[in-house]
């Protein structure tokens, strides 16, 4: 069963920040943007092109600032001095004199100044990044927040949580381990990203907070359950299987949906997630981005979200460089069997499996070639991962003799093991792992779009009844995922032969239907010509009429016949309602 940890590094702006200040000083911060939210040159299109995510997200959010900067994030003593997110650097300035005393400790000497720090989103990523690094011995994969500006980490502790005395032990040990190198987190426990995601954001995104003086106290619609006391834990485990119920009560600031899309919502009294689970998906695509719709597919669990791992400081990788080029390509096969060897070895000692192997070689004329394999489920097996590079291996052009070869592995987590038996010999092939390996030949020789699967579609015209799906996709997805579609395909239906009805549509559907005839003839008793052939139709059922709604772009109506001609061929063939015309448009095997 797969199960996410959420990092969250609280107020992270400010704590980042705070962490750089010495310990006198860490109090009274406020973080602010740039001084302008507008490109201040003639050139600035070109630089705002060039900007990373980070920056793009402040000049949509912070637009409103006309000339100046804004307030982005504020510590709790910034805040209790009346300084808020969203709020122009210039006010917040003028509300940073000394003038307000602490009245519980009965002192005449003021606050401390507030100190105003100008934002530095990339050192922000950097730096989470960086603490990714202490949280490796917890979770074979580490990824940072999908986010524009993230302020959280994701971990795939699937099957961790025994070796540390449960998922409460290994969240508190994580919360400790951080805390005595100056991170301040809270933890979230789920099924999902999504879910993990939200439970550990229930007041939202920083960022979000400077629409908060905007709503006022619309605020305040945030349920009793939102503001009980476990959601303000520094840690939350929610228990397998009841993420949607556990979540219903929070607001939409807690589904990491686009502001643009969170203001729409707004507008039409949407403010709780529960709120938000009811509305009919097709009716969503009008209403909001697409961004929008996969967050709601993915706190649903109709569609998985990838870790993607960050790279380790100590990556899996393997070299080889000769003073005597390998001009052969069986030579160069050689040289890379042997880095492939050594790359499992090192998956093994790190309990970790591979789904990507990108190798690098390196001509003598300082071209360089770049070899990539994808295999479908993560990977400890020499042999196999051997096989699919041999493929790739095969239609690569070899101008110049290889010089030097450099190997790197992709790492995720590891599947769970199966148990086998011994004594039978039929329990060793698992027809999951012989499947995976036929897909993950192909997908490497053909390409990964080449590998589809057939996905039932909720439309009454037939040609549109189903779509094909790429098996293998750019985007990774959990192994968990992936292990559930490979049991999908090798696992029969239990249905037992005699209870199988005759399909009353064909298996086989034409490219394109095929007309046979027009509005003055009729197919079911004068008969057809198919490739040059006459057809003379000895039995017919139907007819199925297949319609559609008439504000469809392109409206079908139609019905169908099953016929059997005199050669004991049987077609389906149907008649256009609206023109009259015969087509022929599947063949039953």
């Amino acid at each position: 069963m797969k199960r996410v940890m959420c990092l969250r590094f609280l107020n992270w702006p400010v704590q980042q920040a705070q962490r750089k200040l010495p310990a006198d000083r860490r109090s009274h911060v406020a973080i602010h943007t740039v001084q302008s939210a507008q490109p201040p040159n003639p050139t600035a299109h070109r630089q705002k092109a060039n900007d990373s995510p980070d920056l793009r997200l402040v000049r949509e959010l912070f637009s409103s600032a006309k000339g100046g900067p804004t307030v982005v994030a504020v510590s709790n003593d910034a805040w209790y001095a009346g300084v808020r997110p969203g709020m122009p650097l210039a006010e917040a300035r003028s509300m940073s004199t000394p003038q307000i005393r602490d009245t519980r400790r009965q002192s005449q000497s003021p606050d401390p100044e507030i100190q105003f720090i100008e934002w530095q989103p990339n050192d922000d990523r950097r730096v989470l990044q960086e603490a990714a690094e202490h949280t490796r011995r917890f979770a074979p994969v580490v990824g940072l927040d999908t986010m524009p500006v993230p302020d959280c980490l994701h971990l795939d502790i699937s099957g961790c949580g025994s070796l540390f005395g449960g998922e409460s032990s290994l969240a508190e040990q994580i919360i400790h381990y951080l805390a005595d190198r100056s991170f301040l987190c809270r933890a979230a426990i789920s099924d999902s990203v999504a879910t993990a995601w939200a439970s550990a954001h229930t007041d939202g995104h920083f960022l979000q907070h400077k629409f908060a003086r905007q709503r006022g106290r619309a605020d305040r619609v945030r349920s009793r359950h939102s503001e009980s006391p476990e959601w303000g834990l520094p840690i939350t485990i929610i228990p397998p299987g009841q993420a949607e119920s556990w979540l219903q009560p929070l607001t939409i600031d807690a589904a990491r949906i686009p502001v643009a899309d969170t203001r729409v919502l707004r507008q039409l009294g949407i403010v709780a997630i529960r709120q938000l689970l009811e509305l009919p998906q097709e009716d969503l695509p009008s209403r909001l981005s697409s961004d929008a719709i996969r967050r709601l597919r993915q706190l649903r669990g109709i569609e998985d979200e990838a870790i993607e791992p960050i790279p380790e400081a100590d990556p899996v990788q393997a070299s080889w460089v000769s003073e005597f080029p390998v001009s052969d390509r069986r030579g160069i096969c050689q040289v890379i069997e042997h880095l492939t060897e050594d790359i499992v070895e090192q998956l093994k000692r790190r309990h970790l499996g591979t789904v990507r192997l990108t190798c690098q070689l390196k001509q003598e004329d300082g071209e360089r070639i770049e070899l990539v394999a994808d295999v479908i489920r993560p990977l400890q097996s020499a042999s196999e991962l051997f096989a699919v590079l041999s493929l790739r291996l095969e239609s690569l052009p070899f101008r110049q003799p290889v010089i030097a070869i450099l190997m790197h592995s992709a790492v995720v987590s590891i599947p769970n093991a199966r148990q086998k038996d011994l004594f039978n010999a039929n329990l060793h092939s698992d027809p999951t792992e012989e499947l995976t390996a036929v897909v993950n030949r192909l997908s490497n020789r053909l390409g990964k779009d080449a590998v589809l699967t057939v996905h039932p579609v909720d439309n009454p015209v037939p040609e549109h009844a189903v779509e094909l799906r790429p098996l293998m996709t750019s985007q990774r997805v959990s192994s968990t995922r992936t292990d559930d579609q490979l049991a999908d395909l090798v696992t029969p239906d239990d249905v037992h032969p005699s209870d199988i009805e005759t399909a009353e549509r064909p298996l086989r559907l034409l490219s394109a239907a095929e007309c046979i005839g027009d509005a003055d003839t009729n197919p079911l008793t004068d008969g057809f010509v198919r490739n040059g052939q006459p057809c003379r139709v000895v039995d017919f059922t139907g007819p199925e009429r297949i319609e559609t709604q008439w504000w469809h772009d392109s409206a079908v109506h139609r019905d169908y016949y099953r016929v059997r001609t005199a050669a004991q061929a049987v077609y389906w063939i149907y008649r256009d309602i609206v023109r009259g015309t015969w087509f022929l448009h599947g063949v039953f095997d």
